[in-house]
């Protein structure tokens, strides 16, 4: 069946946390989270789905020539910042040929854009580059000095989530290729989530309290 949307999924806004009741049972009941003595499902976020395009097969063709394109475009980088955004692990995980990624920007008409990059490879630790050749009405929405968001999984359950600004298209080795300038880094694998880049403070226990710690 043809597809004439160039919208994966579109998202309302957020509307709400629920710590309790019968979604949040479910997801703690699930195999991998059931037994599991360290972590779980803590909070349980909601959104109004208000559309999505259904299945698309992946063009595995196209999606190998563009990481290969992407492979060769990334060789050519600008000098190193003093600061790493990204450690060596993420930029590892993030330009593996077999890895899973989505980017996700804000639309034109204001919800949340989310397609497949798989294409996507890190460049240093503060630039991400990616070709447009696969699903290229998807960068229609686009620009220079947008936010956009990538996340990064495998099916071992590797998972990582990066954010900034970005910069547009550019030749690079005779390869048209889009950058993103990344300055937020967020690990999303249990058992500790949480953020990596910009770096956070560790804050003294000062209170005890019945219920627990603050």
């Amino acid at each position: 069946m043809e597809n004439k949307s160039c919208k994966l999924v579109l998202e309302k806004e957020w509307t709400g946390t629920k710590k309790d009741g019968p979604e949040y049972d479910v997801y703690n009941n699930q195999s991998m989270f059931r037994y599991n003595a360290y972590f779980g499902v803590h909070t349980v976020h909601y959104r109004d789905l208000v559309g999505q395009s259904g299945k698309i097969p992946l063009p595995m063709n196209q999606v190998i020539f563009a990481a290969i394109k992407t492979s060769w475009a990334r060789t050519f980088v600008q000098k190193e910042p003093k600061a790493v955004v990204m450690n060596p692990w993420p930029q590892k995980f993030l330009s593996k040929l077999d890895g899973l990624k989505y980017i996700g920007i804000i639309g034109e008409d204001g919800y949340p854009l989310v397609f497949p990059a798989i294409q996507a490879q890190a460049a240093n630790s503060h630039e991400i580059r990616f070709t447009t050749s696969v699903f290229p009405e998807y960068f229609k929405e686009t620009r220079p000095g947008q936010r956009m968001a990538i996340y990064g999984m495998s099916l071992d359950m590797e998972t990582v989530l990066i954010r900034g600004d970005f910069k547009g298209f550019k030749r690079r080795g005779g390869i048209l290729t889009g950058s993103l300038a990344v300055d937020w880094v967020y690990n999303s694998m249990p058992p500790v989530a949480g953020q990596i880049y910009p770096p956070v403070e560790l804050e003294t226990v000062t209170q005890f309290l019945a219920g627990g710690l603050t």
